[in-house]
């Protein structure tokens, strides 16, 4: 299949160059006859120039065209044969001289054009001097003549006039079907061909003026004409072959080289080799001109790009490394902040929640909530000054030392005062906190507070609307050593809610420069005023974000909000008695009260009795033999669903009754081993059992549906 497409191919260009040589050819035969066996022949550049593009198939088809041609023309029989040998060496002399010399058939460097000028001489003059053998042979003429003469002068004047536009016309159309374009070498070649045809044409006009009133021996006038036209080409293509010389040296082919370089460095993804590269561009480098300093610097741009490269590999590795480290230190902080919510669920006097979106990796923002003790809940709202990891690095400090100074009965403002010298110790940096702690009481409502520095806080009583609370603030901690801070107080009632926050909160920006502000803060919180704390925090924040727009966070955005749902105790009694086996009926007519008053079955409060019996026992038993010590039972009734939750809390040695191993109760009582059935019995007749080892105490925890 592919042998027939490509034989029906060379028929076609067989067919197609003949029909072109002939529609050339007759017109001047016609018009522009000199003798009776030739004429001005524009149709001359064709042989060769077919048989370079196509072979065998192009000459053959100009060979026809010229058979054709001759036999219109009443040639004999002889000369026709004889035109049809000579077109076909004609064609076919030039392909096989550039075959010889293994080169593409492109006319892009000026080696290339002088080859084709001296391939063209010679092959007209071969022609030439076959076509005087034909004369010879048919009696019209002599071998070397001034025919001879004009039929050389015409052939190679059109080889150089239209083959070399031919030629260039095939290759652009070859390169823009493969996506290519002209080099810069071939458009200087266009160009000065271009001028070397005008000045041909300029020249020939003369000489037809010229000489064109004495016509008396047409030959001899056409010779004339062509001798002109032919000197002219030969200095203009001796010139043109010297600046093309001179062009491809100096200009084109450094340009084109480069240009082809700096394309494959900038839009390959692998690029090229840096020392390709210079080595390239140090062929260049001592060219004169514009071309050479481009060589040169092509050279060090290169040289340097590569040192860019591996330095900014460098840094970006190690700019990945310290983004891993502020990952880790992000996820570090983060795990230390309370993030858990809910937060206590066996609470229920209060509710808390916090926040903090910061404007870095790690943020200088922190906040904090704990319980001091059982009835003590400690809240901590503060900013460090600065950003990013020194700011964190300090945050962690300031976290850690109020926390540990906050202790039951300590008065906050003796907390802040430790912790301010302390921080004033290790400070190198000049860093600051303002901070703002308080600690409610949830019996009393009492809530203690002191502030260094920072905002203050927004109360919303049960029966109003959220209003800032005027503190005065004392210096920030770590601003100065030995300064003394003052605690305050207030107090809440059951439904009353504490807002902190950081000021990243009320100076955020929007893209007009304009703060969020106080004002905007309590007019979306009492917008907000019947939301619970997980509620309104996301709405405050989604109002922030709405603000702010498109304008980047400048700062940390921190807030914490607490609501006092009721006071302890309501629904929670609690009795502290020595832990000796003697109280066990103490403590379960205790609890049994509580029961009873909650309409609580029998069957259920045998099963709490019975249990009582033996956590109560184990406590007297084992916690501080061979001493006596104390022990709290806490009876508290859960409303949904409703339960009872008793608490059993000593501080004697730790012991887990839960990790030992349940007894096998298909064994008999013989074969099983003693101890472990009684904790057995509990864990089986309670709805849950729970213990924790917690600040230096045991706590077993039951419950049970009602």
């Amino acid at each position: 299949m592919a042998a027939k497409k490509a034989f029906l191919k060379k028929i076609a260009i067989t067919a197609l160059t003949a029909l072109v040589f002939f529609a050339v050819t007759m017109p001047f035969r016609r018009l522009f006859q000199v003798v009776s066996v030739t004429e001005v022949r524009p149709a001359a550049a064709l042989n060769p120039t077919f048989g370079l593009l196509f072979g065998f198939p192009g000459a053959l088809g100009c060979a026809i065209g010229n058979l054709a041609a001759d036999i219109l023309s009443g040639y004999s029989s002889l000369m026709c044969t004889l035109g049809f040998v000579v077109q076909m060496i004609y064609g076919l002399f030039p392909y096989f001289a550039w075959k010889v010399l293994h080169s593409e058939v492109r006319l892009n460097s000026y080696k290339k054009i002088l080859r084709y000028m001296v391939v063209s001489a010679v092959n007209t003059a071969l022609t030439a001097v076959l076509l005087g053998v034909t004369m010879f042979i048919t009696g019209i003429g002599q071998i070397l003549s001034v025919t001879t003469l004009m039929l050389f002068l015409n052939n190679f004047v059109f080889c150089v006039v239209l083959g070399i536009p031919i030629i260039l016309g095939y290759t652009g159309v070859k390169l823009k079907k493969s996506g290519e374009k002209f080099s810069l070498n071939e458009r200087f070649i266009l160009i000065f061909l271009l001028l070397a045809i005008v000045s041909a044409a300029i020249m020939g006009s003369f000489a037809f003026g010229e000489l064109s009133g004495n016509t008396g021996d047409l030959l001899a006038f056409w010779n004339k004409v062509y001798v002109y036209i032919s000197l002219d080409l030969v200095v203009f293509s001796v010139i043109t072959v010297c600046i093309l010389y001179y062009a491809e040296r100096q200009i084109t082919i450094p340009l084109e080289k480069l240009s082809d370089m700096a394309s494959e460095y900038a839009l390959t993804d692998e690029g090229l080799n840096t020392q390709r590269i210079v080595e390239e561009c140090a062929k260049y480098e001592n060219v004169h001109g514009e071309a050479g300093e481009l060589s040169r610097a092509f050279g060090k741009m290169a040289v340097d790009i590569e040192q860019y490269i591996e330095n900014l590999t460098k840094v970006t590795a190690e700019k990945e490394r310290i983004g891993a480290e502020l990952d880790v230190a992000a996820h570090i902080q983060k795990s230390m902040l309370p993030s858990v919510f809910p937060a206590f669920p066996d609470r229920k006097e209060f509710d808390i929640y916090a926040t903090m979106a910061p404007a870095k990796e790690v943020g200088g923002d922190f906040y904090d909530f704990f319980m001091v003790d059982e009835r003590h809940l400690a809240i901590v709202m503060a900013d460090v000054s600065g950003k990013g990891v020194p700011a964190a690095l300090f945050m962690v400090i300031g976290k850690t030392l109020i926390k540990d100074h906050t202790q039951p009965g300590v008065d906050l403002g003796a907390v802040f005062t430790e912790v301010n010298d302390l921080l004033c110790e290790s400070n190198s940096e000049g860093l600051f906190i303002t901070a703002f702690e308080g600690v409610l009481d949830l019996v009393t409502g009492e809530f203690n507070f002191v502030n260094a520095g920072h905002e203050m806080p927004f109360i919303c009583h049960a029966d109003g609307d959220y209003t800032a609370y005027k503190i005065r603030p004392g210096l920030v901690l770590a601003g100065m050593e030995g300064m003394s801070y003052r605690a305050g107080s207030i107090t809440l009632a059951p439904g009353d809610k504490v807002f902190q926050y950081t000021d990243g909160v009320t100076e955020a920006i929007n893209a007009d420069k304009e703060f969020y502000g106080m004002k905007r803060l309590e007019c979306t919180l009492n917008s907000n005023r019947d939301k619970a704390p997980a509620e309104l925090l996301p709405v405050i924040k989604a109002d922030i974000d709405m603000f702010v727009g498109e304008a980047p966070q400048f700062d940390d955005i921190t807030m914490l909000c607490l609501e006092y749902r009721r006071k302890m105790g309501e629904k929670m009694k609690e009795l502290t008695i020595d832990a000796v086996v003697e109280n066990i009926p103490v403590v379960t007519d205790f609890v049994n009260e509580q029961l009873q008053a909650h309409g609580c079955s029998m069957k259920v409060q045998m099963q709490i009795d019975i249990a009582i019996d033996e956590l109560f026992g184990n406590i007297a038993h084992y916690a501080y033999n061979p001493n006596v010590g104390s022990a709290a039972v806490r009876v508290e009734l859960i409303e949904e669903p409703l339960s009872v939750v008793i608490t059993f809390i000593d501080n004697g040695v730790p012991y887990d009754p839960l990790k030992k191993e349940d007894p096998d109760t298909t064994l008999s009582a013989e074969e099983r081993e003693i101890g472990g059935l009684g904790i057995y019995m509990v864990k089986k007749s309670m709805d849950a059992v729970e213990y924790e080892y917690k600040d230096g105490q045991n706590i077993l925890k039951i419950t049970k549906n009602l």
